[in-house]
């Protein structure tokens, strides 16, 4: 088995919903310093073997469209750089004064994308947070929460955090 195999087989057994951009190789291989590197990749066989490999896990693989701004939005207050380029490694939010790595910032926007609108579950069906393959989701049982209070909040803000610090983590 590659190591493409082995690492579409891990991701798809681990996580629930992945998300992948869907990017312009044909654009990348043009630039000469790009084109060995993104060649030797094999995004192409990667994107192909996470689609089916998600299905058996019972997984979905989210494709965030091409044009889908996930390093040029700020992962705190949503707004929108018009022009980043690809020597600014540190993304700055001008809006919030948020300072993150380039890569982290477009990871939690990535995330957020994959946890929002038709692709997630609504609370009966599931968790709306992309989390471990094959854990069932857990119920919410009647009566729990007081009569102003859902007792969801603070443990979405907390799982929230729980994924940026992991996130961030990962490209240190």
């Amino acid at each position: 088995m590659s190591v493409r195999a082995r690492f579409a087989t891990h991701l798809a057994a681990r996580y629930e919903a992945i998300v992948v951009e869907d990017l312009n190789v044909t654009g990348m291989l043009a630039d000469r310093r790009l084109a060995r590197a993104v060649s030797d990749a094999g995004f192409g066989t990667v994107r192909r073997m996470l689609d089916y490999k998600t299905g058996w896990n019972g997984g979905r693989l989210i494709v965030a469209d091409r044009w889908f701004p996930s390093s040029k939005t700020c992962s705190g207050c949503g707004g929108r750089k018009p022009s980043l380029t690809l020597s600014e490694r540190t993304y700055r939010c001008d809006a919030c004064g948020l300072t993150l790595g380039r890569d982290v910032n477009a990871a939690i926007n990535l995330r957020d994308l994959a946890a929002s609108g038709a692709e997630s579950q609504n609370a009966c069906g599931g968790d709306v947070r992309p989390g471990l393959a094959g854990q069932p989701p857990v119920k919410q049982e009647p009566g729990t929460a007081t009569a102003d209070q859902t007792g969801t909040a603070a443990a979405q803000a907390t799982a929230t955090r729980t994924a940026d610090t992991h996130i961030r983590s990962q490209f240190r």
